[in-house]
């Protein structure tokens, strides 16, 4: 099947849901890595855009982000044609806490959930959702399974290379539309991908600064380095699903103030009340060139002891 094709019954379904009253049509991409996705969200979308609906992307890509930066699902609505997307501009952040959904599963499809349910009270007519690359063995058949169930897509496009979302296709009761790979697509190795997204937490931390938090206000207490999903309000215990304020790292514990000190650009002369810091998986270092990243194998047990350690100093 190609664009046209997919185009014409989408316009119908439109036309159909209008007449019943009945919007927002919401696509999901199913694909592997690198078979040419973003290129697929970018060219629906403007296709759409051209046609004077309210286009809404969920980009719930937590590793190769193109709205928000990494280890986010972020939500944007066009506001022109674009040539890639990151042109969309962001709307709504969602913490996700890892450069992967293998991790950090519930958070994404939290995360996605509550984007496209953002994305549907600010009235668009056609939300397209962005998903990740991972798809493989039974992990990664649940992840896109319970992603899908949790969305309710009208629609899925599946993007193939060779028939790899054989195991997934026959699981689904939505409508399916396959696509071969897209000539645009171009592999990236692990470093590229790497790389890329220390260009994005580079560009995101350029205007940040030191801010003062009590210890209490951490959902359990990382090392230095650890990125985190800043929050207006407590949402502890929950799994994703909240929408952030930002992201900040933790540069360094001070035990003598009973402060950490996260460097955002989250900026309290916003008038922006910080009221709950979450953890990631991610940990980044700061060299002469910028950030660089890796991923922290503490276990989230040892950091709720710590908290409940550093509760116990704070009363003595």
């Amino acid at each position: 099947m190609d664009f046209r094709a997919i185009e014409e019954e989408v316009v119908e379904e439109i036309r159909q849901g209008q007449k019943y009253k009945q919007k927002p049509l919401i696509l999901f991409m199913l694909g592997g890595v690198d078979v040419g996705k973003t290129y697929t969200v970018t060219s629906i979308a403007n296709r759409f855009y051209e046609q004077g609906l309210k286009v809404a992307v969920v980009d719930a890509d937590v590793g190769q982000s193109d709205i928000g930066p990494p280890c986010c699902i972020g939500m944007g609505i066009l506001e022109k044609e674009i040539k890639k997307l990151s042109e969309v501009p962001l709307h709504s952040l969602y913490f996700a806490g890892n450069t992967s959904p293998n991790g950090c599963m519930r958070e994404c499809v939290k995360g996605a959930a509550a984007a496209v349910k953002k994305a549907k009270e600010l009235n668009a007519d056609f939300i397209i959702v962005d998903s990740t690359g991972w798809i493989e063995g039974e992990d990664g058949l649940r992840f896109k399974l319970l992603e899908i169930k949790e969305i309710k897509p009208s629609f899925v496009i599946a993007i193939e290379k060779n028939n790899e979302l054989e195991h997934i296709l026959p699981h689904l009761t939505e409508k399916v539309f396959r696509l071969r790979m897209s000539s645009e697509a171009r592999s990236r190795t692990r470093e590229e991908r790497k790389s890329l997204r220390e260009k994005a937490y580079n560009k995101y931390f350029r205007a940040a600064k030191d801010r003062d938090f009590e210890f209490s206000i951490l959902e359990w207490f990382p090392e230095e380095g650890r990125i985190l999903g800043l929050f207006d309000r407590i949402c502890e215990g929950k799994d994703g699903g909240e929408e952030i304020l930002g992201l900040g790292i933790l540069r360094k514990r001070d035990y003598e103030r009973g402060k950490a000190v996260v460097f955002t650009p989250v900026d309290a002369e916003d008038g922006i009340t910080i009221k709950w810091i979450k953890p990631g998986g991610v940990k980044l270092i700061k060299v002469t060139e910028g950030f660089k990243e890796f991923n922290s194998s503490q276990p989230r047990d040892w950091g709720m002891t710590h908290k409940c350690l550093l509760r116990g100093f704070k009363h003595h």
